[in-house]
């Protein structure tokens, strides 16, 4: 392992032996923007490898504009974020987002939609990403100066809503599942809650919570109202929560079946990553699925 050097900000960082920054042509770029921080790692497209990855915690972020100063300084500072490479994709956490089924988006309509739904500024971009998993649209906001932040990363990235990769990489593997799932993947402060019936979406949602016991009652509330048997449907769970965690607790006390999620086979991962669990940057692994 060759690790980067420390800049500001910067949590964790490692990269493979493997890992070439002078042929970035050959790489794909996943990026995530969450409250507060930035991660990003290389995927080497021809032998479908995860070889480096970065965290970044930026503290006194705590607007958007305030998060596209530090991206826009990194991309400065950074010795190879800005690399050519083959592909670029970031999800983009916020809560400003709506979902529209496809008959009936009408993309000079988009802002419109979201604007019945959640407040917009007059700094806000309106984006849509299609769910080709539900015949869908996510209609969402971004702050403009992220945007253009990111655009320094790579003039062709490519920004997706996180409710987009996560509803659709479930959506996927739930496919010719006959039953219904519920997964939850847990970020600070707030979780995604995604539940699908045979590969169908009932819901796909951000709550955000202060304890287990806001966790559990929202967890319960959904599957309430789609009538769901806590005895009998399958919790799956994901993101950075540790399983010795009061969620995870609380979590097992109310639902029978619950298991950690898994990073799959179809890709592999240097043994650096083994430092943190496999159900974690699940959402950002889940990217590469969007070639």
């Amino acid at each position: 392992m060759s690790a980067t050097s420390k800049l500001p900000g910067q949590q964790v960082s490692f990269r493979d032996s493997a890992f070439d920054p002078a042929a970035s042509e050959r790489y794909c770029l996943v990026a995530q923007v969450d409250k507060e921080r930035f991660t990003f790692a290389v995927l080497d497209n021809l032998t479908n490898d995860f070889l480096a990855f970065e965290s970044w915690f930026f503290k006194k972020a705590v607007t958007d504009a305030l998060m596209a100063e530090q991206i826009e300084r990194l991309c400065t500072d950074h010795a190879w974020l800005t690399n050519e490479f083959k592909r670029a994709d970031v999800i983009v956490t916020t809560e400003k987002f709506t979902f529209v089924p496809a008959p009936l988006f009408d993309s000079s309509a988009a802002k419109e939609y979201l604007a019945f739904n959640v407040p917009l500024s007059e700094n806000d971009v309106v984006r849509n990403d299609v769910l080709r998993q539900t015949d869908a649209r996510t209609i969402y906001a971004v702050d403009r100066k992220l945007e253009n932040a990111l655009l320094k990363i790579s003039p062709t990235i490519r920004i997706r809503h996180h409710l987009t990769t996560l509803t659709e990489k479930i959506l996927a593997s739930a496919k010719n599942q006959n039953e219904k799932k519920m997964h939850a993947h847990v970020r600070q402060g707030q979780f995604d809650l995604v539940i699908s019936d045979n590969g169908k979406l009932l819901l796909s949602n951000v709550y955000t919570y202060h304890s287990g016991e806001d966790f559990i009652y929202f967890l319960l509330f959904a599957s309430e109202q789609l009538k769901l048997n806590p005895e009998k449907f399958e919790l799956e769970i994901s993101g950075e929560i540790e399983e010795t965690s009061a969620v995870a607790a609380m979590a097992k006390k109310y639902v029978r079946n619950i298991k950690f999620a898994g990073r799959g086979t179809e890709i592999r991962f240097a043994k650096e990553f083994e430092q943190f669990p496999p159900h974690f940057h699940y959402n950002l692994f889940a990217l590469h699925y969007f070639s």
